[in-house]
C-alpha cells in the first residue's frame, strides 16, 4: 500500500477523535456559548419576552371584560350589611372605578421603557406589588410577592384566573432580575408595563362588591356540588340562586354576600316576604356571622311562620362543609 494513501486514511480517522475530545474538554464553555447565542446575541429572548407580556395583557383585558359583563347584569344585586335604618337601601348596579393612583406612574414608565427597559419592568412590578398590598388585610408579616398573590386569592379579592396572570408577570420580572436570559427591548418593556396596567385595572374591578358577591355565589355552588349534591340552576330573574336535590327533595338556595357586619333579623324578615310558606323550602347561605336573633330563628323557628325560609347558615370555605351539609339536610326534612 502506498504510504501516502495510508497517511490520508490516518488523517481521516484522527480528526473526528480530536473534535470529540475537544468537545468533551470544553463542553461547559460550548453550552454557555449556545445559551449566549440563543438569548443575548440574537433577539430571540427579547421577542419571546415581548410576546409573553402581550399575551398576559390580552388575558387580563379579557378577565376585566368578563367581570364587567357579569356585574352589569340587571339581576345582580348586592345588599350591604349595616344599620337597620339603611336596610332598605340596596346597592345599585353601578360600577364606578375611579382612576387609580397607579395610572400616572405607569404612564411615566411607558416613557421610561424607551430609554431604560429594565427600569420600566422593575417599576411596573413595584406598582403591581403596591396594588396587591392594598387589597390584602394589613399584617406585620412581610410577604413575598408569590405569597402576597396567594393570600389575595385566598381572601377572595383576587380571582384565580387573575392570580395566575399576576404570577405570570412575576415570572417575567424574575427572568429579568435573576436569570438574566432576556435581551430586554423597549418594545418588550412597553408590553410589560401595558400588561401590568391591565392586571391592575382588572384587580380594581374584581374588588367591587358586585364582583365579590358573584365569586362567593359561585364558590358556594361549587362547594355544594363537590359534596355530591345535584344542582339545578335557577332562572336569572328568579328569587332563588339555585336548587339542590337532597335525598330526592328540592331545596332552594339563596346566597347573600356582605362586605361587613352580621346577618341581622331585619334582613331575614325582608327575605321572608319574597318566599311565602307555600314555596320550596329555602336555605339562606351567607359569608358573615349570624346575629343572635337569627341564630334563635334557626333553633326554634323564630317568629316568622309564614315563610319558606327554614334556616340561615354561614359558609366561608371548605372548613364549613359540615355546617352546610347539616343545614341542607335539615331544610330538606322540614
Amino acid at each position: 500500500m502506498d504510504w501516502k494513501l495510508l497517511l490520508e486514511y490516518i488523517k481521516v480517522l484522527i480528526w473526528p477523535t480530536v473534535v470529540l475530545s475537544l468537545g468533551l474538554v470544553f463542553r461547559k464553555q460550548l453550552v454557555g456559548l449556545v445559551r449566549n447565542i440563543d438569548s443575548v446575541e440574537t433577539p430571540i429572548g427579547g421577542i419571546t419576552f415581548q410576546r409573553q407580556a402581550e399575551a398576559i395583557a390580552e388575558e387580563a383585558a379579557e378577565i376585566e371584560g368578563e367581570i364587567a359583563a357579569e356585574i352589569s347584569e340587571p339581576t345582580r344585586r348586592v345588599e350591604p350589611a349595616g344599620d337597620q335604618d339603611d336596610a332598605g337601601n340596596d346597592a345599585q348596579n353601578v360600577i364606578e372605578i375611579k382612576p387609580g393612583r397607579f395610572d400616572r406612574e405607569l404612564a411615566s414608565l411607558l416613557r421610561v421603557a424607551q430609554s431604560d427597559p429594565t427600569a420600566a419592568v422593575l417599576g411596573a412590578w413595584k406598582e403591581l406589588e403596591a396594588a396587591l398590598a392594598d387589597v390584602i388585610p394589613p399584617s406585620n408579616i412581610r410577604y413575598t410577592p408569590g405569597a402576597m398573590i396567594q393570600r389575595a386569592e385566598l381572601q377572595g379579592v383576587l380571582p384565580s384566573n387573575l392570580a395566575r396572570v399576576a404570577n405570570d408577570l412575576r415570572a417575567l420580572r424574575n427572568r429579568v432580575v435573576h436569570e438574566g436570559d432576556v435581551m430586554l427591548t423597549s418594545e418588550g418593556a412597553t408590553s410589560y408595563v401595558t400588561a401590568t396596567q391591565s392586571v391592575i385595572d382588572a384587580l380594581s374591578l374584581a374588588r367591587t362588591p358586585q364582583a365579590r358577591a358573584i365569586r362567593y355565589e359561585h364558590a358556594v355552588l361549587r362547594a355544594i356540588a363537590d359534596l355530591g349534591f345535584p344542582i339545578q340552576q335557577a332562572e336569572r330573574d328568579g328569587d332563588w340562586d339555585f336548587f339542590v336535590n337532597v335525598d330526592d327533595r328540592q331545596v332552594g338556595v339563596v346566597v347573600k354576600y356582605h362586605g361587613r357586619g352580621r346577618f341581622e333579623r331585619y334582613e331575614l324578615k325582608r327575605l321572608a316576604e319574597r318566599f311565602p310558606a307555600s314555596a320550596v323550602p329555602v336555605l339562606v347561605v351567607t359569608n358573615i356571622p349570624l346575629s343572635g336573633p337569627v341564630v334563635e330563628f334557626n333553633t326554634v323557628g323564630g317568629a316568622l311562620p309564614d315563610t319558606a325560609i327554614r334556616e340561615v347558615v354561614q359558609w366561608r370555605n371548605g372548613q364549613d362543609e359540615v355546617h352546610i351539609v347539616g343545614a341542607l339536610r335539615r331544610v330538606a326534612e322540614s
